[in-house]
């Protein structure tokens, strides 16, 4: 249901040997994953949640949009947005991932914060059946450097390379011998060799500074891929080989990496989202291939609700699985039951698969996503059915595309964004001359149109044809009051 984050340098990865596993992975995650994308884009990170999206911007901002209630942390904000707002001011986020219903993420300085639904303890902040609307530090240590967040828990790696988990435990989806629900990080085990975890749907996925891919949790759909159907509450090796680099937990299905960029798939398959170009599921881990017989080689993976991504070493992105939002980004909405390329790009390096939407960033930065949009989460300011292609996420914030109330002016700007004009419809409730102008992001003055004496209602017309993309704001100045917005040139 939920995947975060899963990126790989395309040459690197392949290389690293099982004795270097965890100083590679420590390293990658400090230089690769966090600190040296660079383009014409804006990003750094990004996780895909339920109907919901978060990311972490080159400055260290944090952002999100879609599904939102308690889910972006927006401090009593509840509205849904359809394009990236930021969630609060900090400037020092090292990375996120967006669950279910709750949300993790820890600061360059190691602290831990979550937000957004506890019922099950998932925030980790000592109480059950609790909320934050706001994005609260969850204890006071300072170790923290990994995370992911499932369906009602959570899983999280410290520098010592402890493995720690919380919230809920029906399915011994946290690993720690029983079924009992944990509002506190509970560590697992006494192993410290811990370098890459994935927290599903009710299983979990890790792999060790060995090389050891383990598994445990809900087994009906045999994702834990250890040859059984039944249900482990610790963590269980899956077979015997010890060269496993990269894992991602979907619903009821799992998907792995080894250190030669070789993917396997196990668990439920009735959707085809293991690719093996049937509907037959598997309870141990097979190989990928595509449809000549020969074996793909992959950077990145991600599971999610029944479909699945990943990223050819050559920089292509390919899918498969149920499509009913188009979250293949195929530009249909069709099943697929083998890996299948989407579009031409070749610069793909990071994907993160929802509930039934997806996101994919490329090499400059930049995030696009397609799939389900009733709730905005794919990011274009839309609340729409889908979108079965990918759409660009713009690095602006959130717009005036509802209509606002401020100092008795009524003002919308529609279409947001554009490709060439907006139109600001207001009312103004007593007459007056009228100002609307419109600046770049550098404060400086790009158009003004006047109006003397207006009254009522009001339609104006703006171009931007002659604009470059970026941010705008649009302000409307009278004797009534004022109104401020921004438009996005796309």
């Amino acid at each position: 249901m939920k995947s975060t984050i899963h990126e790989h340098q395309k040459n690197n990865v392949l290389q690293v040997s099982k004795t270097k596993l965890l100083l590679f992975v420590i390293t990658l995650f400090f230089t690769s994953n966090v600190f040296s994308q660079t383009g014409t884009g804006c990003w750094r990170e990004m996780s895909a949640g339920t109907n919901f999206c978060l990311a972490i911007k080159m400055d260290g901002t944090l952002w999100g949009w879609g599904q939102n209630g308690n889910l972006l942390g927006l401090n009593g904000n509840m509205a849904n947005q359809s394009l990236p707002i930021q969630i609060g001011t900090a400037n020092d986020w090292m990375t996120v991932s967006a669950g279910a219903s709750h949300s993790l993420a820890v600061k360059t300085n190691g602290t831990l914060w979550a937000w957004g639904n506890g019922t099950f303890g998932q925030l980790g902040n000592g109480v059950f059946n609790s909320a934050t609307w706001t994005v609260t530090q969850m204890g006071t240590a300072t170790d923290w450097l990994k995370v992911s967040a499932g369906n009602g828990f959570s899983l999280a790696i410290k520098n010592t390379g402890t493995l720690w988990s919380w919230g809920v435990n029906n399915t011994g989806q946290l690993g720690l011998n029983n079924v009992v629900n944990q509002n506190v990080p509970v560590q697992v085990g006494i192993a410290s060799n811990w370098v890459q975890i994935d927290a599903g749907d009710q299983h979990s996925l890790a792999v060790d500074s060995n090389g050891f891919l383990y598994s445990w949790g809900n087994n009906a759909s045999g994702q834990l891929g250890n040859g059984t159907f039944t249900t482990s509450l610790v963590p269980t090796l899956v077979g015997t080989s010890s060269n496993w680099s990269l894992v991602s937990a979907g619903l009821n299905h799992s998907m792995a990496l080894d250190t030669n960029g070789v993917l396997y798939t196990f668990g439920d398959n009735t959707s085809g989202q293991l690719g093996y170009g049937n509907n037959t599921s598997s309870n141990i881990p097979l190989t990928v291939v595509i449809v000549n017989g020969a074996i793909d080689f992959y950077i990145a993976i991600s599971a999610g609700n029944n479909f699945s991504l990943a990223i050819r070493n050559d920089g292509t992105l390919h899918s498969c699985g149920y499509n009913v939002f188009g979250q293949l980004a195929q530009g249909n909405n069709a099943a697929l039951v083998t890996l299948t390329q989407v579009g031409t790009n070749n610069n793909w390096n990071s994907i993160s698969a929802g509930n039934n939407h997806s996101l994919t960033m490329d090499t400059s930065a930049s995030i696009y996503a397609a799939g389900r949009d009733w709730e905005g989460q794919v990011g274009v300011g839309n609340f729409i059915f889908s979108y079965t292609t990918l759409q660009f996420v713009n690095c602006g914030g959130s717009l005036a595309t509802e209509s606002i109330s401020l100092n008795k002016i009524e003002a919308t700007i529609y279409p947001n964004p554009t490709a060439d004009y907006v139109t600001v419809d207001y009312t103004l409730e007593n007459a007056g001359d009228v100002s609307i102008k419109l600046t770049n992001i550098q404060g400086q003055l790009v158009s003004e149109q006047k109006m003397d004496k207006s009254t009522g209602f009001q339609s104006e017309k703006i171009d931007l044809t002659q604009q470059p993309t970026g941010m705008y704001f649009l302000s409307i100045t009278s004797e009534n009051g004022t109104f401020s917005g921004k438009v996005i040139k796309k």
